[in-house]
């Protein structure tokens, strides 16, 4: 637990790594009508049944609304009467970090004639080789241009995530983080 907070800390951000993807043809206006686009079932988009599930679908829906809210977008019901379709997958992967940290130099010992190295004394220096096992999740968030079908917006976070990461406040959070760079009404 302590690791993956570390980890947490050391992104700075919620979403963590987030990168954007921004179409130089089809543009994303700020304060546009959104919708969901349609999907057959929350396994097209997460196969993992940690995330592809009623639940996690629902709080990351809930999460994007008040995210893209809060920059003045506004959902619609039918998507038929969106400008931008909006849709999300998520993938975990197991990782694995090896991290190594020597215990020092090798001692020596000083006298009056100089100093001799403690290599043949005391033998090498002490070397501890962990192995970190974490998950990392990547989330994407797509924002398409209905009437063209064109990718208008693309954000994507990637960070070591644990079972807490589910929590609403905290998937509101990487959200909000990841939709930082689109436009918002009034600025």
């Amino acid at each position: 637990a302590v690791l993956s907070m570390l980890g947490a800390a050391a992104c700075g951000t919620p979403a963590g790594k987030v990168d954007v993807l921004q179409s130089s043809t089809t543009s994303v206006a700020p304060g546009s009508t959104y919708a969901w686009a349609p999907i057959s079932s929350a396994s097209q988009r997460a196969s993992d049944p940690r995330v592809a599930n009623d639940i996690i679908q629902q709080r990351i829906v809930s999460a994007v609304d008040s995210a893209l809210a809060g920059k003045g977008f506004r959902r619609v019901s039918d998507p038929a009467q969106a400008t931008l379709l909006a849709s999300y997958h998520v993938g975990l992967e197991a990782r694995s970090d090896i991290q190594s940290t020597g215990m020092g130099a090798p001692p020596v010992a000083c006298g009056f004639r100089g100093c001799v190295s403690g290599w043949g004394l005391y033998g090498p220096p002490a070397l501890n080789v962990d192995t970190i096992h974490y998950t990392e999740g990547t989330m994407i968030l797509d924002l398409v241009d209905r009437a063209s079908g064109q990718l208008a917006w693309r954000a994507t976070s990637q960070r070591r995530v644990d079972s807490g990461d589910a929590d609403q406040a905290r998937l509101n959070a990487v959200a909000a983080d990841m939709v930082k760079s689109l436009p918002g009404v009034g600025g």
